[in-house]
């Protein structure tokens, strides 16, 4: 395990030395050590969300990680206006987006608010007849073109604003931040979220957790470090350890309110290597991931998906389950080579 870590550091240490430059196409597998380090396809620019959409001009920076929180986190929580609640935020380089619902029907979102952020306008849409809400993304309809907020998944962590054009045309923006209602995630909210992830946090190194590629300042971005309550004294916390050009690196524990003071359980989680030429991939048990998880309190089930580079053509998917003190693999999905196709669902390694 030292080994590991000590390897994620060095190359992400020559990723920040060396800069960006795309990664070559090979038809090898990638080391996971190096899952964290490769360069992220650049984005397209996108047009203003407006009822015209108008050009820009093309980003060439690369996709900047996105900031996923709370909708409480909101510092501008006044747009949707009396009678109405914030059900969604997006922000863009050059838009703010926001998703209302009605008060009397909190879950269900039915405005779109864009305004620009160079102050030259927006955009007001409301949902009448049809529910917003798909999976994955928010989408509404304005004269022939359809207007997305897509929301941060395991299989999307770089989720973009998607405008479709009547004609079938397709612009999309990256998205910078995301805001959401978290509280019905979890079955309570007896308890506040922060004590538990505090406490992981002042104790990390006597813990053992991140012990050598931890980065203070990353713990806020990206998919960032928080706490999920699983009951009145059960929470799971996850720290990411850092944050490297698309994908970050976390690891996991359980904490359990007793006396005299909290015990806290250091998770593990099993996937699948590439196996040698003509064997099978090989399981192994470590307790840092690296990708983009996300945790459902409800149905103690995390799922995680790791590029194995930027390009995104190879990497794996994971489910686990939360069962008594350990987190159980129910399935694991993998697609070693890296030889720029793509392909919808990685083929199935386990079970």
């Amino acid at each position: 395990m030292l080994q590991i870590r000590t390897s994620l550091i060095t190359v992400l240490a020559s990723f920040t030395l060396l800069g960006c430059g795309n990664p070559e196409v090979t038809n090898s597998s990638p080391s996971p050590n190096n899952l964290l380090a490769t360069t992220p396809t650049s984005k397209t620019s996108t047009p203003s969300p407006s009822a015209t959409p108008t050009s820009q001009k093309p980003n060439s920076e690369a996709p900047k990680a996105i900031s996923v929180g709370d909708i409480k986190d909101l510092e501008d929580n006044l747009t949707c206006g009396k009678s109405k609640v914030t059900y969604a935020y997006g922000e863009t380089s050059n838009y703010k987006i926001y998703i209302c619902a009605d008060d009397n029907a909190p879950d269900r979102p039915r405005y779109y608010i864009s305004r620009n952020k160079d102050g030259s306008g927006g955009l007001d849409m409301e949902a009448i007849n049809y529910n917003p809400q798909k999976v994955g993304a928010i989408e509404f309809k304005n004269d022939g073109y359809v207007y997305a907020l897509e929301a941060p998944t395991t299989q999307n962590p770089e989720p973009v604003l998607r405008v479709t054009f009547p004609n079938g045309n397709l612009s999309k923006e990256q998205l910078l931040r995301y805001l959401a209602r978290t509280n019905t995630d979890s079955p309570t909210t007896s308890k506040s979220t922060s004590e538990p992830l505090q406490y992981v946090l002042q104790n990390r190194e006597s813990l053992g957790i991140c012990k050598d590629n931890f980065r203070a300042e990353d713990g806020k971005r990206g998919m960032g470090s928080k706490a999920f309550q699983i009951s009145d004294k059960k929470y799971l916390v996850q720290i990411q350890c850092f944050l490297a050009a698309y994908q970050g690196a976390f690891e996991y524990v359980l904490w359990i309110d007793e006396s005299p003071k909290p015990r806290v359980i250091a998770l593990q989680f099993d996937s699948f290597q590439e196996g040698k030429e003509g064997e099978k991939p090989k399981r192994i048990t470590e307790r840092s991931i690296a990708g983009a998880p996300r945790f459902n309190a409800r149905s103690l089930t995390m799922t995680n998906f790791t590029k194995f580079r930027g390009l995104g053509d190879c990497g794996s998917s994971a489910t686990y389950k939360l069962e008594g003190e350990g987190m159980v693999l129910q399935e694991f999905r993998a697609k070693y080579e890296c030889d720029g196709k793509y392909i919808q669902d990685f083929p199935i390694i386990y079970p």
